[in-house]
């Protein structure tokens, strides 16, 4: 991140002042863009909250940064003057779940732009908990005030017509656990944009594998369904074709009780690099260090069993009936 200088801004309720960062540039690769919008990394989402509390305790009120008073402009070095020491920094100010509840009962949320804002705010701070653990389970409170705030998130959200909008509203769908809803929507999506397509895949993918939590963008692998023609047994699977090839994903059949999965293929070289004399590599006598290195052995998921062998659904018989053959069920209209 390159920083060019900052504003001042003011409270427009009190005297308070904070300080914002004004951005030349930022570095993009080491971002991690979530389905809920959320991007994780050194961009303007990360300094610039959308709604502050305002941190004067005579004050305290609720106010859209876009409303503050610009009162100055500092060069990049003149931030700390002693006219500006205790403007807050709005780059490490944070606003907390408690406080965005609290905004909702407050008349800032009688503006529904406002009360839109805030709300997408409560779920990327709801979801921060599946970031941090996906398996984490939330208790029956919070699951209808998590739910709750979903559903009206969902009403704001039916009039954007747009790729990007529909796509949207298909994850909050999803994130409530509708799936049907969150496939029908993304049926509907035909002007998407190459970025948009990627998100409105891998959000298709996670629906139709019942997954309601939010994911990374960057690591949720895109899904291939198979049927088969004669008995009709369906499996999803990733898309190998549409995978980082570094990943070094296969599909495995475990044949004690005979499921299909994915699992890696490749394991990293535990045993330590080596150099090859002239000889050897004249004729060969030793392999070269390799990083990473086939699995010997690749356990199912289910049965804990190392029982498995690689398995292609385009070319191999149906592993219900036995007879039919896999077909790729088409996703989009």
């Amino acid at each position: 991140m390159t920083i060019a200088g900052y504003e001042i801004l003011k409270c427009p309720f009190c005297s308070q002042t904070y300080k914002k960062i004004v951005m030349a540039s930022y570095n993009t690769l080491d971002i991690k863009p979530y389905s809920d919008g959320y991007v994780e990394g050194n961009t303007p989402q990360s300094h610039f909250p959308p709604v502050v509390k305002c941190i004067n305790k005579d004050c305290g009120q609720f106010f859209n940064l876009k409303e503050a008073v610009d009162i100055a402009e500092l060069g990049k070095n003149e931030y700390d003057t002693e006219e500006w020491k205790q403007a807050q920094h709005l780059s490490s100010y944070r606003i907390e779940i408690p406080e965005l509840y609290e905004a909702l009962v407050n008349d800032f949320c009688n503006n529904p732009e406002n009360e839109k804002t805030v709300r997408l705010l409560l779920l990327r701070k709801l979801n921060d908990i599946f970031r941090e653990n996906r398996k984490f389970q939330l208790s029956e409170t919070e699951t209808e005030n998590y739910i709750s705030n979903i559903e009206k998130l969902i009403r704001f959200s039916q009039d954007d017509l747009s790729a990007s909008g529909k796509i949207f509203l298909a994850e909050l769908y999803r994130e409530k656990g509708d799936f049907n809803s969150c496939i029908e929507i993304l049926n509907t999506v035909t002007n998407e944009d190459e970025n948009e397509k990627i998100i409105k895949e891998k959000v298709y993918s996670q629906a139709k594998v019942g997954d309601d939590k939010v994911f990374n963008i960057h690591l949720v692998a895109p899904k291939k369904e198979y049927q088969c023609n004669k008995c009709g047994h369906n499996i999803i699977l990733f898309d190998l074709t549409k995978m980082n090839s570094n990943s070094k994903y296969q599909h495995y059949k475990c044949n004690n009780d005979n499921t299909i999965f994915n699992a890696h293929s490749k394991e990293r070289n535990s045993n330590p690099s080596n150099k090859l004399n002239f000889l050897q590599k004249l004729f060969k006598l030793k392999k070269t260090y390799e990083q990473m290195i086939t699995s010997e052995n690749i356990p199912c998921p289910s049965c804990a069993k190392l029982n498995v062998e690689i398995f292609n659904p385009d070319a191999q018989k149906c592993v219900q009936c036995g007879n039919g053959n896999y077909k790729t069920v088409k996703w989009f209209n």
